[in-house]
């Protein structure tokens, strides 16, 4: 019987290494969860914030994770206008901004912009419908493949959001 040469077994050992590490890279790919599709730059008056997703899933939205520490704040005084900028990995999808204010009774309104379709535009600027109204908060949505039955029609699931808290002060 031959033995092997020393040679031989180096090389046989480094070949198992190498598949070793290859097979745990592609394990802990397979099994980790989904990851924020990036950070959302919110603007107004000259200053600005950018924020991560505070809540991301999959395309399916069935796998989803979340950061607690993604928040912004920032100063928007009535009558300013609210830039808003998404990554590209969010303009290539269907997008939305989702908003509060208050009128100049007081009241708490919601608005939405328009749905933009699939890498049509990263950008939307939010003008409120009256100039002493006071924007509360914005929140950019992200839509999944997700689609279901609701009682005013076809509803889109939500995939990743970013939330910006205005400072009225």
């Amino acid at each position: 019987m031959r033995s092997l040469s020393r040679r031989t077994v180096v090389v046989g050992a480094v070949l198992l290494v190498v598949v070793v590490a290859v097979v745990v890279v592609l394990v802990v790919r397979a099994t980790a969860g989904p990851s924020s599709p990036g950070d959302v730059t919110f603007a107004a008056g000259g200053a600005s914030a950018t924020v991560g997703a505070s809540q991301f899933c999959d395309v399916q939205v069935t796998d989803c994770g979340d950061d607690p520490e993604a928040n912004a704040v920032l100063r928007v005084p009535p009558n300013t206008p609210l830039a808003v900028t998404v990554p590209e990995e969010v303009a290539a999808t269907p997008w939305q901004l989702a908003f509060t204010f208050r009128d100049p009774a007081g009241a708490i309104q919601q608005g939405r912009s328009p749905v933009f379709a699939p890498g049509t535009t990263p950008t939307f600027t939010l003008v409120l419908p009256v100039a002493t109204d006071q924007l509360e908060s914005a929140e950019v949505q992200q839509y999944g493949a997700r689609i279901s039955q609701g009682p005013n029609g076809l509803e889109f699931a939500t995939r990743s959001t970013w939330v910006l808290s205005v400072d009225d002060r």
